[in-house]
């Protein structure tokens, strides 16, 4: 019996230690995660306005053309429960902040990622900004469980960091993603709305548990703000026509009555719809309702102009 254990033990030891190494490794090479977390740890107490959202946030908001010091908190596919979570972990140290932007988009309130196609990006959150949902499923705590990447890519990812400097971080200094120039969209770019509309596009009787949840999210990120006299703008960023003529209008109304009663409900939130906005064109888009680079440029100019009206309300 010794013997056998000793060569089970034999056995598995190297390809413990081997997942190990491939664990260890993964986490050492910086993502968006982990430059955001620690950009936050050090600098929140100087940021005047924050910005969440998921993707349409992170390609569609440029902190620098802000008139104020700002943040971008957004992250491919973050629904409300993190930015909830982002926004809490680190409220406290913001004593600088006046305006928190809160991007709701056609999918937001009826998205959650531990239901989804995208739930592997949960880990993202628990490895790198210590979040404390999941603790005990390794699904949500380990890279080699939780990454969509095949073996083969895994490591060679490491070894691109390690052997080339390679990192996953696509943001520059203030929280954008660089990665949608509209130099880099697809050929047929602009004709994949119906296609992203329609899965977008939920099942609203059978949503409502969720969008009770993130309409929570929301409510209580507007309170603790209160709190702490800052205010809110929600926005939705602009789409394509080809997308906007295809989603469904039960759901496009749950979105627009959503935010406007909150905006009516507390004095220190405001709704900016620009879903249709003809303001922009195709070149500020890199596909049919993600802007590019030079779009957020656009958007975030707008949004600026904006603020400063509603600074004296």
């Amino acid at each position: 019996m010794k013997r056998f254990a000793k060569t089970i033990f034999c056995f598995f030891l190297p390809i413990f230690l081997g997942v190990l190494a491939l664990e260890i490794g993964m986490r050492s090479v910086p993502n968006d995660y982990t430059f955001k977390n620690k950009w936050l740890t050090e600098n929140i107490s100087h940021v005047r306005i924050w910005t969440f959202g998921s993707s349409h946030g992170l390609y569609g908001i440029s902190p620098r053309y802000f008139s104020k010091p700002a943040f971008n908190s957004a992250h491919v596919s973050q629904p409300l429960k993190y930015d909830a979570f982002i926004f809490n972990k680190f409220i406290d140290r913001a004593d600088s902040l006046e305006l928190v932007v809160l991007p709701i988009s056609y999918f937001t309130l009826t998205s959650k990622m531990e239901d989804g196609e995208e739930w592997w990006r949960i880990k993202n959150y628990c490895i790198y900004y210590d979040c404390p949902y999941h603790q005990w499923e390794p699904k949500y705590n380990l890279e080699v469980v939780g990454n969509p990447l095949s073996l083969y890519k895994q490591i060679k990812r490491v070894g691109r960091y390690w052997i080339k400097g390679v990192d996953d971080n696509n943001c520059d200094s203030l929280g954008l993603d660089l990665g949608y120039s509209k130099e880099h969209r697809g050929e047929n770019w602009y004709m994949d709305g119906p296609q992203r509309a329609k899965y977008h596009t939920k099942d609203l009787a059978k949503s409502q548990p969720i969008i009770k949840e993130n309409k929570g999210y929301m409510e209580s990120i507007i309170k603790t703000c209160a709190e702490k006299q800052v205010k809110v703008l929600i926005i939705t960023t602009p789409v394509c026509s080809t997308y906007y003529d295809c989603v469904d209008s039960a759901q496009y109304t749950l979105m627009i009555e959503t935010c406007n009663s909150l905006a009516a409900r507390y004095n220190h939130v405001q709704y900016l719809n620009l879903f249709k906005d003809s303001r922009f064109v195709e070149d500020d888009f890199h596909d049919s309702d993600h802007l590019a680079t030079e779009g957020a440029e656009k958007l975030t100019k707008i949004l600026d102009e904006y603020i400063l009206t509603i600074e004296h309300k």
